[in-house]
Order: structure tokens, then sequence, then C-alpha cells
């Protein structure tokens, strides 16, 4: 078992899935219940419910926005004075595989890595777990990312893997939907090794996507990815 690790869940209105989630990531064994933080934001089901009869830790995030619920958790690990070697993000939804949390720990060690990301393009995904505007999106940020910066990638996935001392330099403060491509372009332009390993990618267990099961939404997630994207690039320097 990782005992040097924590991992952060961002839920908002997934009392159908939560359970599943965690049921399949503590069966691996690589995790302890008392290293999870599940960070509820603002749900207004049972999520927090459930998540607290699996014995993890379950924090309440009011404003919304995954960037805040994973800030929430960040500031949770700091206060406690924990001090894990890497942070694994993940969805609450059940459509990450914690049977390929193996990998990334693999590669993590083997390739001595500060982020490793699990691919969703590698494999092949369940049919149905990812919408158009998603693979499109996700191909145009991985298309600016090998012009800005000559790094192929194939997906910027939210099940992560990433060193505690390298999330702490990159100094992240996105708020929302913006989290992922501003960890991903801050490692890039810190020069961090950043490995993908390809996952197996599910439909989410139970309700509807909050971005791909919403037209209006799945745009506004991806002018977000593309404003982070080229604010970086004009803020920080390439």
């Amino acid at each position: 078992m990782e005992n040097n690790s924590c991992v952060i869940i961002p839920a908002k209105n997934e009392e159908g899935s939560i359970a599943f989630a965690l049921k399949g990531l503590l069966d691996t064994k690589l995790i302890s219940k008392e290293n999870v933080y599940v960070v509820d934001n603002d749900s207004t089901d049972k999520t927090n419910e459930i998540a607290v009869s699996f014995g993890v830790n379950v924090l309440f995030e009011k404003e919304r926005g995954y960037g805040n619920a994973c800030l929430h958790a960040l500031s949770e690990i700091a206060k406690r004075k924990k001090q894990p070697d890497w942070i694994l993000v993940c969805d609450g939804d059940g459509s990450d595989d914690p049977g390929d949390l193996s990998l990334l720990i693999e590669a993590y060690h083997s390739q001595n890595a500060d982020l490793v990301i699990g691919s969703r393009t590698i494999k092949e995904v369940e049919k149905g777990s990812l919408g158009f505007l998603q693979k499109f999106g996700n191909w145009l940020t991985c298309l600016l990312i090998l012009i800005f910066f000559r790094q192929k990638f194939t997906d910027l996935g939210p099940f992560r893997i990433i060193r505690y001392q390298s999330l702490l330099k990159l100094n992240l403060i996105d708020k929302t939907w913006g989290w992922n491509i501003e960890m991903h372009v801050r490692a890039l332009q810190e020069k961090m090794k950043i490995v993908e390993v390809g996952v197996w990618y599910r439909r989410r267990h139970a309700g509807v996507s909050k971005i791909s099961g919403n037209l209006v939404m799945a745009i506004r997630v991806g002018i977000k990815i593309l404003y982070t994207f080229f604010k970086l690039l004009i803020l920080r320097g390439r």
C-alpha cells in the first residue's frame, strides 16, 4: 500500500456513483481511506453521506468549481501537515478504472515523473464515454501544446498523479474547469517531466455528465480551457 500518498476526488451530486468509485479505489489496496479526500462541491443530494459511510475524509466547498474543490483539499492537506509523496486526482463518477492506478504509480516511480496523466485515447474507450465536443476540445488543446511547446500528448485526462512538491511549485490558482490545463501548461513551463499512460475509460456509473451532458456547459468549458491556455502563455511566458 502506498501510504505516503493522498487522493482528491471532487464530487457534485454523485450519489449514484460515489460509492462505486470509492469502493473500486479502496479495493485496490493501494490507497488507505484516511488519505482519501472527497470534496463535496455544494451537492444537493446524498453524496456526502455516502462518502462519509466509507470512512474517508469528506470536505465541503460551497464555491462551485473543479478547481475550488481541489484547492480546498490541498489547503486541508497542508493544514493537517501532511507531506505526501504524490497526489492522485480523479473523478467521483466512476468513469476512471481504479485498476489502472497501479500503472500510473509504476510510471511515476520508474520514470521519476512529476506528473503522470491517464490518457483516455491511447486505449479503446467504452462507447459513449467521451462526447464529440470533449474529443474535439481535447484534440485541439493537445495540438496547441504541440505547436507552442513542441511536446506531443494525446489527452488531458482527469485521472492523474502529481508529485506533491511539484504541485506546490506550480502554484495553481484556477477555480473552475481550467484546473487540469493549468496544471499541464505550468508543468511544461517549469520543465517538469510529464508521462502519459494509457487507461481504460468508462461511461459514468450513473447520472448525466455536467459537461458532455450539457451542450452549453461543454462550450463554456471549452472556452475556459482555451482562455486559460493562452493566458498562461502571455502572463507566465512559454
